[in-house]
């Protein structure tokens, strides 16, 4: 099962992934169009193809993010997310998302600490003084999103819609995460937490070679082809869920892939997942579109591109 799962991901590396570069004009926004492709299997065999759709409208003075997740029929009310700044001060900027109840806190701390929540990250200095540009002058919840992209803190499904790659940005291995220490919630229980460490380790080049903790979330570097650089992943998401999945780095495109099983802990089910990128489209526009309907002509979107 794994090896197939393996071949239905390089095929579809192959021959689905599709970049368009937006056109360089005086501009105040960036629409990004993203597809999505979710395929779940379970023991038994049978299969279910999910195709997920995003339009995002993200203004070049990093406020309010607009991310719709679009149905296949354009006429259906898309999901909307929206991100914007709900408070600020010289060291701090908090977050909020119109899908969550829970805003996100970023504190920039001395000694190179970025405090998110309740976690703490600690940085090399060029990533410290990116972020704090970034983060807390510009106010780019995207450039938060991918600073905690492996997803092991509490805020990590209100991020989910800008956990792809909306940029075509790639990696800068000067910027490094020294360790980070998580608290995550207990969802049985009240104001209690799961707490534990993780240290992060790089080649002498400054790519990564592993994230690691005892027993929650560990990532290491297994091989690297003239295409992929390929890691192993273990999550015990929380008490509820864990997987095992290997993640897929695509160099020319910059696009994540992940193959893997998923396990229900309750019920001890398990299935097969195999999750990819296969479009990104980007158009810089002069002014905000008026509406959902307008984002999707200035990216000449048809139907056929969301099948």
């Amino acid at each position: 099962m794994k090896k197939m799962l393996i071949l239905i991901i390089i095929s579809c590396l192959t021959l689905s992934f599709c970049i368009s570069k937006p056109e360089k004009i005086d501009s105040d926004y960036t629409l990004a169009f993203v597809k999505e492709i979710y395929i779940d299997r379970d023991n038994s065999g049978n299969e279910e193809k999910d195709i997920r759709n995003f339009i995002g409208v993200f203004p070049k003075n990093k406020d309010t993010i607009t991310v719709y997740q679009l149905n296949s029929d354009l006429t259906e009310k898309p999901q909307l997310f929206s991100y914007w700044v709900k408070n600020k001060n010289n060291n701090s900027v908090v977050f909020a998302c119109s899908e969550s109840e829970q805003n996100i806190k970023v504190i920039f701390d001395k000694n190179n600490i970025v405090k998110v929540e309740n976690d703490v990250y600690s940085v090399n200095n060029q990533y410290y003084d990116f972020l704090k540009q970034k983060i807390l002058i510009e106010n780019s919840v995207l450039d938060l999103a991918f600073f905690l992209k492996d997803g092991y803190g509490d805020y990590s499904q209100s991020l989910e819609p800008l956990n792809k790659n909306w940029r075509n940005q790639k990696e800068n291995n000067s910027f490094k995460i020294i360790s980070v220490k998580i608290k995550n919630r207990n969802y049985q229980t009240d104001n209690q937490f799961f707490e534990y460490k993780i240290a992060y380790e790089y080649k002498k080049n400054g790519q990564l070679q592993s994230i690691l903790s005892n027993n929650r979330f560990n990532k290491v570097f297994v091989k690297e082809s003239k295409t992929y650089t390929i890691y192993s992943i273990e999550d015990e998401k929380n008490e509820r869920s864990s997987s095992n999945a290997e993640l897929y780095k695509n160099k020319k495109t910059l696009f994540d892939s992940i193959s893997g099983n998923w396990t229900q802990n309750s019920t001890v089910k398990t299935s097969h997942f195999l999750k990819y990128q296969s479009k990104l489209k980007l158009v810089d526009v002069a002014k905000k579109p008026r509406n959902l309907d307008e984002s999707i002509k200035l990216l000449k979107i048809e139907k056929k591109d969301l099948e």
